[in-house]
């Protein structure tokens, strides 16, 4: 009798490995801007052609590479979250507790 065994995800939001390195919506990505690079290709003008590939080419990699601050977003959605956050919130992050449980500032 032979079993099937299904690698089921942990989580809802956990991305599909094809390889070690390379997941499924990468996959995914690389499908979708490479046709919509391949589309858009006649629109360019024959002489830049060569140019419109090594800027499709670019793009996509840039899409698929993880920042090493964050492992777990991809860089666009890093950019993302850089460009939109709101600069005028801020919390403090050097809170120092005293002994009995209560924050320095709350004296």
């Amino acid at each position: 009798m032979f079993l099937l065994q299904y690698k089921i995800p942990s989580e809802i939001g956990s991305e599909l490995k094809i390889n070690r390195l390379f997941y499924l919506t990468d996959l995914l990505v690389v499908l979708i801007l490479g046709g919509i690079g391949f589309t858009f290709r006649y629109v360019v003008h024959s002489s830049f052609v060569w140019y419109y590939a090594i800027f499709w080419i670019i793009l996509m990699v840039a899409w698929l590479i993880r920042p090493k601050t964050n492992p777990k977003l991809r860089m666009v959605k890093a950019l993302f979250l850089a460009v939109t956050r709101d600069r005028i919130a801020y919390c403090a992050i050097d809170k120092k507790e005293r002994e009995d449980g209560k924050d320095e500032n709350q004296i």
